[in-house]
């Protein structure tokens, strides 16, 4: 007969290992016979874990609105410190992918004020990577800015592709501070390419190459404020590549509109008018004329890619 912990322990780990490679449907089915096994050996708190582990993966699936009751249940009803963290987190991520960013916000800050009764490193930093993600979205990027060192502040024994990413996070709230003041702060712009770049060097290095959309975007974005066409050509085209691999509109979208602009950068009006006429016919259909908009107005400045 096989241990009930033993079991437990086999499904979670490896449901925590397809959720970690993007497999969430697969993730999901073990996590909840996980917290299956756990409640049925009278362990209530594990199942607590297991069923908001489940949770985040549905999440992932698009299924946010539908586990949100059960996370409301956990974060209410739990004593366990580690799983009202958990609760309040994942309700964050469910209301951010339902585009709810006060909701969000409010239970991020929750997960940050349960973090401080974890005796847990991480989640602390978690929380406030967390917190970043929803201000940026909301474009105040100063105040993702101090999230983002907060969370780098607490990495300590965190995973390197968690840390490249808040650093990338960090240094496009850095860019977009350099690019919005009066007059370009090079400074604050070359910390935040240097930041970036540390980052797409981590994903590279651990293997996750999907994870280097994003800096690559962000280091087009940078070298065309910079009027270095090439280099931001070749970050614009290859964050395309990625995105349309990995089937991610948001990135698509954004991709296009930058690579818009690096063609205009180089003259090259027919490549500008090719990347706003996808961009148009893809993502803006009813919005006619949107590429005769583009080619002669720059809403650079106004535009957030992280929205």
């Amino acid at each position: 007969m096989v241990d009930a912990a033993e079991d437990f322990e086999t499904l979670r780990d490896r449901a925590r290992e397809l959720g970690n490679s993007g497999s969430y449907r697969e993730a999901a089915v073990l996590f909840r016979r996980a917290a299956e096994v756990a409640t049925e050996s009278g362990d209530t708190d594990r199942g607590d874990t297991a069923l908001c582990d489940w949770a985040a993966a549905e999440t992932e699936l698009g299924n946010g609105t539908d586990v949100m009751p059960e996370l409301r249940r956990i974060l209410l009803g739990s004593n366990h410190d580690h799983n009202r963290w958990l609760a309040s987190y994942t309700l964050a991520r469910a209301h951010e992918l339902e585009g709810q960013i006060r909701k969000a916000v409010f239970y991020a800050r929750l997960s940050h004020h349960h973090s401080a009764h974890v005796e847990r490193q991480g989640l602390t930093g978690l929380s406030h990577n967390l917190l970043g993600n929803l201000l940026v979205a909301e474009g105040h990027e100063a105040e993702a800015a101090a999230e983002y060192r907060m969370a780098l502040r607490h990495r300590k024994n965190s995973p390197p592709t968690w840390v490249a990413g808040a650093e990338g996070n960090l240094g496009y709230c850095l860019l977009v501070g350099a690019v919005r003041a009066r007059a370009l702060r090079r400074s604050r712009m070359r910390e935040g390419l240097r930041l970036i770049y540390r980052s797409l060097r981590t994903f590279r290095r651990e293997g996750v190459v999907q994870y280097s959309m994003l800096p690559h975007m962000d280091l087009c974005f940078a070298h065309l404020e910079l009027k270095r066409s090439a280099s931001a050509k070749r970050h614009g085209e290859r964050a395309l590549e990625l995105a349309r691999r990995y089937e991610d509109t948001v990135t698509i979208k954004n991709s296009l509109y930058l690579l818009g602009h690096v063609a205009l950068l180089e003259g090259d009006e027919q490549a500008a008018r090719r990347c706003f006429a996808e961009l148009e016919q893809r993502f803006y259909s009813h919005q006619a004329d949107l590429a005769d908009l583009l080619m002669s107005v720059d809403l650079r400045r106004v535009v957030n890619l992280r929205a």
